[in-house]
Order: structure tokens, then sequence, then C-alpha cells
């Protein structure tokens, strides 16, 4: 058995969400003196660095005269002359970075195609969602793993558009595919339900982890007394607006603040809100760059609270669980899956329930406590040595019908 991981998210995102998986699943496929090799060098990941396997070479840095460069210096005139960075230039420059990479890009398309017809593996784990390489896959006796990761581009295509790739491969990818994987039964329920031509047979789950329990405990790295926490990205469907809302209403009767770790800086819009709910000393966006900062921010927060309309998982539920921080979350199905008893629930349409349910919650220390102790029992359920175990039985079976 030998398995190839391609290099798409490793070029989408920075580390953490869907590329934690990925290295999580790598990490334990090297203990276990498993083969397997990734399109790009991902030693400096973590570091925002990506090599070419052989040269050794950087290949995620843009030429000096690239679009990326462009965008750099129209976001130095906005700051120049002290002006907001228009919302739409900070959604789009993921986008524009890959762009301007796009060269670099083609050339590992290239290369995982000849190492496909040329039949070097048994196993190929794409990483996200471009079709490149099924024509190469179409001749190649390599069998294909495809994880789903949630159908949120299908449930919320109102914030995605006609053009996006991702709504225009899926259901090509999954059928193309020798096994899906899942994260969630709720993401399998939702995939089956959309696409019908996906046989169930083909389809596993396989649930993720969320443990911080072992990163060290450190002081805080900023001063604001009693806070809630929100974490990752606030756009669309993550239903950030409605929690600062509710924590308007909260701030009326409760001296609290809200920190929002990670998902950039404050957009134009998002400044806007705060502004004009004179929120500006009150809420507060704070950069992580470890795992070990991200454990802390859950240790010391009051609260953790989830808005989120839909996911395909809930990574953050028990990372906030694993280090005893109680979890307040959307009544939404697939945090039941994962949260279980061990978290309380509002409506995430309706305001005044996550307003009623995170000041009740606030003001009972018995109710935090009790929260605390279900979470550390709930988040012990999960575990990364499974993940990796159930992925690696896959693909074992597959390898043995090549």
């Amino acid at each position: 058995m030998k398995i190839l991981f391609d290099h798409q998210i490793f070029f989408q995102n920075k580390y953490g969400g869907i590329s934690k998986i990925f290295l999580e699943i790598m990490r334990r496929l090297k203990e276990r003196k498993l083969e397997f090799d990734t399109a790009v060098s991902i030693e400096e990941y973590q570091a925002g660095i990506l090599k070419d396997p052989i040269s050794k070479i950087q290949i995620n840095s843009p030429i000096f005269f690239s679009i990326f460069t462009i965008y750099q210096w129209v976001r130095f005139v906005f700051r120049i002359f002290r002006q907001p960075i228009p919302d739409f230039l900070l959604k789009r420059e993921s986008g524009i970075f890959k762009r301007s990479l796009r060269n670099q890009i083609h050339n590992i398309d290239i290369k995982v195609n000849k190492s496909l017809e040329k039949n070097q593996y048994s196993i190929f784990h794409p990483t996200y969602f471009q079709s490149y390489y099924l024509p190469s896959l179409e001749s190649s006796k390599t069998k294909m793993v495809l994880t789903v990761y949630d159908c949120v581009h299908e449930i919320f295509p109102e914030y995605y558009g006609n053009s996006n790739f991702i709504l225009n491969n899926r259901k090509a990818l999954c059928e193309s595919a020798s096994h899906i994987i899942c994260i969630s039964n709720t993401t399998k329920k939702d995939l089956l339900r959309i696409y019908k031509t996906i046989p169930e047979k083909k389809v596993s789950v396989i649930y993720l982890a969320g443990d911080l329990s072992g990163e060290p405990k450190t002081p805080l790295f900023f001063s604001i007394g009693d806070y809630v926490l929100f974490v990752g990205n606030r756009a669309d469907y993550k239903n950030f607006k409605l929690f600062l809302e509710a924590f308007d209403h909260l701030r009326k009767s409760e001296n609290i603040h809200l920190v929002c770790a990670g998902g950039g800086s404050f957009s134009f819009s998002e400044k806007k809100w705060i502004r004009e709910k004179k929120l500006d000393q009150f809420v507060h966006q704070i950069p992580f760059s470890s795992e070990a900062m991200l454990a802390n921010l859950y240790r010391n927060a009051k609260v953790f609270v989830y808005p989120s309309l839909y996911e395909g998982f809930g990574i953050p539920l028990l990372e906030a669980m694993s280090v005893g921080c109680p979890v307040l979350c959307s009544d939404t199905e697939v945090f039941h899956e994962v949260a279980g008893d061990a978290a309380w629930y509002f409506d995430p349409k309706n305001v005044l329930d996550l307003e009623s349910k995170l000041l009740h919650l606030l003001d009972s220390e018995n109710d935090q406590k009790e929260l605390s102790e279900r979470g550390y029992i709930q988040a012990e359920k999960f575990s990364w040595n499974k993940c990796a175990d159930e992925h690696i039985r896959i693909y074992q079976t597959l390898s043995e019908e090549v």
C-alpha cells in the first residue's frame, strides 16, 4: 500500500481547518511506518512555507510582478489614505493569491497526473475539489478516496455564486471516487439526499477530533476581564452578526467582553456594526499562531459560543470541551451529533433565545461547572488515533483490490 495526498488544501488554507485533518492522519501514518507521499513538501507548512519535494525550493511565494503584488499595493494605498479596505477585496485575497501561483500549481498538477498514469500509488486522496486529475484517474489502476467535509455550497449557494468550482465538480468527483468519507452522519445524509446517484455502500462516516488538553497552560497575552469566545471565520452562514446583536443586548446588563479568535481582522462591515452599536471597547479580534494560544483562549473564556447555521462537523466544540470551556451552540442536527448532552443549544435564527441562554449561563456557575464536566467526557469519545485507524482500514481494503 502506497498513498498519495495532493496539494490543493495546502495552497487553499493556512494551517488549521481541513489541512489539520490531513496533517493529523499523515502524522499517524508516519508513526505506523506506512508509506505515503505528499505532492508538496509540508514540513514547514505551519510557518506558511510549501516546497517542491525534490528541489526543496519554496513554491508558494508569488513572483514580484504578479496579480497578488498588485493586490498588496492596492491594500497599501487604502491604508495610506486611512480608508477601509472593501469587503469584496478581502474575500478575494485567497483566490488572488492562488491565481498568482497558477504556474506552480499547474506544474504540480502535471506531476500528480503522471504518477496516476504510471500507477505509482495504490491510493490517491485529493485534499479538495479541483478536478484536474480526473482524465488521468480514468486510465489508472489507482483507487481514489474523497473526503466530503460538508454540503454548505449546495445548501447555501447564494454565498458562493454560479461559478463556484466545488458546486461544479462535486458530483463528478463523487462518482469517480472508489470510496467517499463523510465527517459526520449529518454530512453523509445531506450528500446522499442531494446527489441521489451516489450509492450509499461506498460512503463511510469517520469522525474527527479536537483535543487541546495536552497544550501547556500559559498566561493570556491580553487583559480585558471576563469574556465570551467566538472562534474562526465569521462570514455568511457562520451567523456572527446574530451573535453580535445578542451580545449588544447582553452588554446592557453584564460586564462582559467578546473575543473573536482568528478569522482575520474585522471587515469594513463588521467594524461598522461594532461602531454603530458602540461596542468598540468590548469586541476584540485576537489572532493566534499556535494551538497552545488557542487552548488558553478557550480555558479562560466564560463560555464558547458557536452560532453557525450549518457545519459539517464542528471541531471547535470538542476543542472547547477538551479544556473545560462550557459550550453554547446552535440547535442543529450535526451539533447534537458531536456535542450530545455536553452543550446548551439555542435557535440560531432567534437572537432573543441566544441572549437569554447566554445570560442564564453566565449567571450560573453551577451550570458552567456541569457543562464543563460533561464536556470532558464527551470530548474523550473522539480521537485522532481512531480517525486515522479508520482511514487506514479504508486505504488497506481498497489497496487489496488494485
